[in-house]
């Protein structure tokens, strides 16, 4: 048997079809995946982790993260500092289309991004592109993040339980009905605002000044697959997600000369909450060992709700109490529900043939409410709006082999839009080739074509919960990109890897925030506040490797360029926030024993941009700030020192005992969050950088069972 797609591992074929396209469609044990040679596959800016591979990489705070696995990959840039931002080839973090078990996800980090929303104890594999798109995936420019979990094991019952600094991990998984019905499930929770609960009693204790403050965050994984016969499956699967802050600073105010205390407080408040929901039943079945097919029908609910307030009493002149308070609150909703089919057919050892479609309908409900108190008087003011979009797509993809030297992946993508009063077409092309030149020596090449109907509204960098979705409308186009890729893959003798890889993208009807500033986006009049613009990026990634079963040794180089030309803000093409040039990731991992392994990295790239003013113009009132180009502010290169150690014993009873040590930025680099150009006292203008992360020590004991 063998895994011939990504939703249809019951499917069987023939041994002949079995030795062509094993190395495309199949994740072998961990240690084999781990020695992947990528030079097998046909696609270029392929990435394939397994479970083994996440979980072994450096961990924040002890606990392993999907996403920072990434972040270090070449042509990716990581954003801001500790985040879980992804900017591949030039993208600007809204453009990766994030699959859980092929269900898209609009939100998938923790803490506004220090850990992602995938758990993983209970993945099975990643395929991660960034270029050279097979025609089933489709709906963002710049990467397909395809995370799959697994169904838990038919025969044997296990388990990790997981304790860390900041949070803890429970997996169970086993047979209901052995080889017939196995469930997984997983629940991971911080205690972050369990801890705080005690240190702010203590600080607030006697006095008028009360501050306060939590986070929390919470997931759940669960599965359930039956096999209902021979060659036929049926799986449910759910995710929860749900994380929430508040904050909170009030003040007792007295009277001045008395002791009278004001029956209210002066103060300020927040609570931010946000999540995601995702549901779907998949049906995989074979008809015959060359035909098999995947049905899925899924729900998936993205949610944030933020909501500030501030208040501020007083006394009037005929001794009554007042109150002068407001209150903003931001939510958005985006709800996505669609069902999708796909066909994997083998007529022949030389052609893999995918052929599939997909349909669904999105709604979007973002809302904005202030309420204003003043003098005993309520006034209150907002606006909120609707959209009801549909997709579709149809795609063919053949996966062949044209001679013993020349494979291709040949597809096209057909992905209509619907919005009232507009319907957008597209044609998306797919093509990618690989030229053997030896059994470890190729050659591949790609080029793909990528639409975006959604639009992620923001009015800052960050991925924060007062962010929205928005689809493409009668006066916002959907975003397209195309981007061609070329490179070299090898894998060398003595246990060496060698890969080049080249890439060049156009992005077309890009949208960039150009009102008043603002913390939430404007809902009523968000066509208009959104400058049009259009992207570049390019650039080689290199990536050299030693590698054996005990020893994992890589060194990641990215020399990129990554701009963008708005006419609404500046006349000629500009950098781009992440335009990192210089990108180096070294990585080393050594296993001495069964008992212990050792790991750390070192990561460097280029400091990023930011908009600041550079003269001044006397006039009127007030001096005026003048900005010479958007992005001029370059900030300082990045770069730190991460370290980890393992340490494994197996107990009496058999189970795995492991206490993991980490330590992030291990030579305390102050890295720069963000930078200006201030004014000193000589008149002159300077630029100042503000660093924020210091070195962050961590632990975690983990039981596996």
């Amino acid at each position: 048997m063998l895994l011939v797609c990504l939703c249809c591992p019951l499917l069987a074929f023939s041994q002949d079809a079995k030795q062509f396209y094993e190395p495309e469609d199949t994740l072998a044990a961990a240690v084999v995946t781990a020695l992947e040679n990528r030079s097998a596959s046909t696609q270029t800016g392929l990435e394939r982790l397994d479970k083994s591979r996440i979980s072994n990489g450096f961990a924040l705070l002890s606990t392993p993260d999907v996403l920072k696995v990434i972040q270090a990959l070449p042509g990716v840039a990581s954003g801001t500092e500790l985040m879980s931002g992804l900017y591949v080839h030039g993208g600007d973090g809204s453009d990766n289309l994030f699959l859980l078990d092929g269900v898209p996800m609009y939100q998938v980090s923790h803490l506004a991004g220090l850990f992602s929303s995938f758990n993983a104890d209970v993945l099975d594999r990643v395929d991660f592109y960034k270029s050279g798109f097979p025609g089933r995936y489709g709906g963002r420019l710049s990467s397909v993040v395809d995370v799959r979990t697994s169904d838990g094991d038919f025969y044997d019952w296990s388990g990790v339980f997981s304790i860390g600094l900041i949070d803890g991990r429970l997996q169970f998984d086993g047979p209901i009905v052995r080889d017939k019905l196995s469930f997984n499930v997983a629940l991971r929770r911080s205690w972050l605002d369990v801890l705080s609960v005690p240190g702010f009693a203590i600080a607030n204790r006697g006095k008028l000044e009360q501050k306060d403050a939590g986070y929390s965050f919470t997931d759940a994984n669960a599965s359930l697959a039956w096999k209902v016969s021979d060659g036929n499956k049926l799986t449910a699967r759910f995710y929860l997600g749900d994380d929430a802050l508040r904050l909170m600073e009030s003040t007792t105010i007295k009277e001045y000369g008395t002791d009278r205390v004001y029956s209210g407080t002066d103060g300020t408040s927040g609570r931010i909450r946000w999540g995601n929901i995702l549901g779907s039943l998949a049906w995989d079945g074979s008809v015959s060992e060359n035909l098999g097919y995947n049905v899925t029908a899924y729900y998936s609910r993205s949610m944030s709700r933020v909501k500030f307030g501030v208040s501020d009493w007083s006394l009037t002149d005929a001794d009554e109490e007042l109150i002068n308070s407001v209150t903003e609150t931001n939510r958005s909703l985006t709800e996505d529900v669609g069902i999708k089919a796909d066909v994997i057919y083998i007529p022949h050892r030389n052609h893999h043939l995918r052929l599939g479609m997909k349909g669904n309908m999105l709604v979007f409900r973002p809302e904005h409410l202030r309420l204003l108190e003043s003098a005993g008087n309520m006034s209150e003011s907002g606006n909120a709006v609707r959209y009801v979009a549909g997709e579709a797509s149809v795609y063919v993809e053949d996966e062949m082999k044209l001679a013993g030297w020349l494979d291709a992946n040949l597809g096209v993508r057909y992905a209509p839009n619907f919005v009232r009063g507009k319907t957008w077409h597209h044609i998306e092309p797919r093509v990618a080739l690989r030229f053997r030149c030896c059994d470890d020596v190729s050659i591949k090449a790609s080029y793909s074509e990528m639409n975006q109907f959604a639009h992620r509204i923001a009015t800052t960098y960050l991925d924060l919960p007062t962010n929205c979705w928005m689809p493409s409308t009668e006066k916002v186009a959907p975003m397209h990109s195309r981007q061609f890729a070329a490179g070299v893959y090898s894998q060398l003798p003595y246990d060496l890897v060698f890969n080049v890889e080249g890439f060049y993208k156009t992005m077309d009807n890009l949208l960039e925030y150009v009102g008043s500033n603002s913390l939430f986006p404007p809902l009523d009049k968000w066509e208009t506040d959104f400058a049009e613009g259009i992207g570049r990026a390019y650039g080689m990634e290199v990536e050299f490797g030693y590698r054996t079963l005990s020893t994992d040794i890589s060194l990641y180089y990215t020399l990129s360029w990554s701009q963008r030309h708005f006419d609404a803000l500046y006349h000629d093409w500009f950098p781009d926030r992440n335009d990192n040039r210089h990108k180096i990731t070294i990585q080393a991992r050594h296993k001495f024993s069964d008992k212990f392994d050792l790991y750390a990295a070192w990561n460097y790239h280029s400091g990023g941009y930011m908009t600041g003013a550079t003269y001044e113009v006397a006039g009127g009132s007030f001096p005026q700030d003048f900005y010479n180009r958007p992005n001029n502010i370059h900030i300082p290169d990045y770069h730190r020192l991460d370290v980890g150690m393992n340490f494994r014993k197996r107990t009496k009873r058999g189970n795995l005992r492991t206490w993991n040590i980490s330590i992030y930025n291990l030579y305390c680099r102050m890295n720069a969050i963000n930078a200006a150009i201030e004014k000193g006292d000589d008149g002159r203008y300077h630029g100042v950088a503000h660093g924020l992360v210091p070195i962050i020590p961590s632990f975690s004991y983990t039981l596996e069972f």
